[in-house]
């Protein structure tokens, strides 16, 4: 069934949606979608920083670390509420993935998908501005191959899963039009000598006239020589974007490329007559090269190179109880390659030539310890164990490394109505509707940096790193669950399931003493600001940060909560209905089942809520934070000279 349903690129993980209750981003019956738990082989997959949630590296439906290929899958389970006490991690749903095994027989499988550019179609706006059907060509292909090593004792099973892509995507840049190039300002309006009652008309200020009109900052020939740059090397082709006064859209398809290799090997050993050992190990090198700016500057791109592996021991003690241990390592990797290594400058609602963003790697090492054991006593089905996760989060991030340049418009006096008012000062009028255009326009020809942030990076000991120095960070944190369960069948065709479930989270850290925490408690200083407030007195006191954290002998983010208790009721009864009439509705003997359950989650938070912290941590002395130039005494010439032209 697996294999036979239709999947977008084979993605078994986005087998959920055909569920009830589940929605294309991953919405579980109205449940967070970074809540679902996704297992393979019974260790942990998960994204432990974004969840489940769609939009991560190489992104699914539902996203994990590990790809499950479809030749590779021999179980796929889904829970999608009210989990038991044994499966129930979070609120979202409960994936649980098992791969083939080999056996005493010699299997193989091999395929070839390609799906060329001929059968794909133009979008409306690439035809409304003649440009040609973007590219896309996908090439999906690998097998599979499994057997006996030691026939009746060692088994393996190999599968190879490739994929490559080159497409296309339709993108559109605001540009400069070809008179803003040449230091010309067009608008709607009238001329200082029309007479009143002039029906507005389009206008062109010159160069000369502008500099006129801004005698004591005039026209900065630089921003103007760039403007014309932009202007013939991106000619405009499109009016889905920009003022269409003085800037317009530059329509383009920009090339992009997706390379996956995916290696999957199992292991299976009997031991003896009720013991097993098995291995399984996933190796995956990914590319994708993402958009670019223009069509000749660098695009962005993503490296993915996540391994993982888990050991496995099943032990069937007697005829009525089994064990089973997992021990597993999921190690995530990838880099976010930016298109800039340098300062951002660009002119806003005008041009900006990068997109400016910035390189982001990460390395994220899970540790999975599981044991599960299993009793049937009687009518009873009763099950223990425990779940053990050891977590970190290695990541270096330039995205504060470099300052910020802009010609605002938003950052002149009264929110940029002096650079349209030194125009009608002069006694031109200007239609409302073009004001802002020209706001824009005129300052960037105006070139002058309205706007100005400089990001710096703090060490330890609160010095300040040099400009392009990124942010080093090691989060982590650790798990604890535990359950049990009783699966109590009090007759034939009634079962309830009576469990517990407790989870023990340790508060996020930062290995390195790069941790702060404000000095008193914000839910404390919001109180005292709420009273202050129901007395009429403003409270504006400053909020001081302290090292925090082990490594600092310090508290944490938040306190560790020890209430975690989950407790979970099911129950599913298989009535016999004898009457005619709810034999019609519902069936005979054992043809309907009726479920009901209820239960208590937890939802986790993981690493995120460490990155959202890095933000705060920047205050004082750690990571980085964007500061005004003009306090703490650097003032902008101390960071100005970095900017020599555009």
């Amino acid at each position: 069934q697996i294999i036979d349903l239709p999947t977008n690129l084979r993605r078994v993980n986005d087998l959920l949606t055909l569920q009830p209750g589940v929605t294309r981003e991953g919405y579980v019956n109205g449940g967070r979608s970074d809540q679902s738990n996704i297992t393979l082989d019974g260790v942990d997959i998960n994204d432990q920083q974004d969840g489940g949630r769609s939009g991560g590296q190489f992104s699914t439906t539902q996203n994990s670390v590990l790809r499950a290929t479809t030749e590779s899958v021999e179980e796929f389970r889904i829970t999608t509420s009210n989990a038991n006490a044994n499966q129930g991690r979070s609120s979202g749903a409960q994936i649980s993935l098992v791969t083939k095994s080999g056996t005493n027989e010699f299997k193989g499988s091999a395929f070839y998908f390609y799906r060329p550019t001929a059968f794909s179609a133009n979008d409306f706006f690439n035809n409304l501005s003649s440009v040609e059907r973007p590219s896309l060509s996908r090439d999906v292909f690998g097998g599979s191959v499994g057997g006996p090593i030691v026939k009746d004792k060692l088994f393996f099973f190999y599968n190879y899963e490739g994929q490559r892509e080159q497409s296309a995507v339709s993108v559109v840049r605001t540009v400069p039009l070809a008179h803003l190039g040449r230091g010309e300002l067009r608008f709607n309006g009238t001329l200082p000598t029309d007479p009143v009652g002039t029906p507005d008309r389009l206008l062109t200020l010159t160069t000369a006239q502008l500099n006129a009109i801004y005698p004591d900052v005039g026209i900065n020939p630089a921003a103007v020589a760039a403007l014309r740059d932009a202007a013939t090397r991106y000619a405009s082709n499109d009016t889905s974007v920009g003022d269409g006064l003085n800037t317009g859209g530059f329509r383009f398809n920009a090339p992009t490329a997706i390379e996956e290799n995916t290696h999957i090997l199992k292991l299976d050993y009997n031991l003896t007559s009720n013991q097993s050992l098995f291995v399984r190990g996933n190796y995956q090198s990914d590319i994708r090269q993402g958009t670019s700016q223009f069509p000749d500057t660098p695009s962005t791109s993503l490296w993915d190179h996540p391994i993982g592996f888990v050991v496995g021991h099943n032990w069937t003690i007697g005829n009525n109880k089994v064990n089973n241990f997992r021990y597993g390592l999921t190690r995530q990797a990838f880099s976010n390659q930016g298109d800039s290594s340098a300062n951002s400058i660009n002119f806003r609602f005008v041009f900006s030539p990068l997109f400016y963003q910035r390189t982001l790697s990460r390395v994220t090492p899970t540790q999975n310890f599981t044991d599960d054991f299993t009793w049937v006593k009687g009518n009873h089905t009763i099950q223990f164990g425990g779940n053990v996760r050891v977590i970190r989060n290695q990541r270096t991030d330039f995205a504060n490394a470099f300052d910020t340049a802009v010609t605002n418009p938003s950052f002149y006096d009264a929110s940029g109505a002096v650079v349209d008012g030194a125009i009608t000062d002069f006694g031109y009028t200007i239609s409302g509707g073009d004001i802002s255009s020209v706001q824009a326009a005129a300052t960037a020809l105006i070139g002058r940096f309205s706007q100005y942030s400089g990001n710096f990076t703090f060490d330890l000991d609160g010095s300040v790193l040099p400009a392009g120095t990124p942010t080093n960070r090691n989060f982590a944190t650790e798990e604890y669950d535990f359950y049990v369960q009783d699966a109590w069948k009090p007759f034939r065709n009634l079962t309830l399931t009576l469990g517990l479930r407790y989870g023990l989270s340790r508060p996020v850290y930062e290995k390195n003493g790069f941790q702060v925490v404000p000095t008193e408690r914000l839910g404390d200083f919001f109180e005292r600001r709420k009273e202050s407030a129901l007395r009429g007195v403003p409270l504006n006191d400053l909020i001081s940060f302290e090292k925090a954290g082990p490594v600092n002998g310090g508290q944490g983010f938040y306190s560790l909560d020890k209430n975690n208790f989950q407790p979970r009721v099911a129950v599913a009864w298989s009535p016999n209905f004898e009457s005619g009439f709810l034999k019609a509705i519902f069936g005979g003997e054992n043809q309907s089942t009726i479920r009901g359950g209820f239960a208590i989650t937890n939802d986790y938070f993981g690493q995120q809520l460490a990155v959202s912290f890095d933000g705060l941590s920047t205050i004082g002395f750690t990571s980085s934070s964007a500061i005004a130039a003009n306090t703490f005494g650097i003032t902008a010439a101390d960071r100005a000279p970095q900017f020599t032209g555009f």
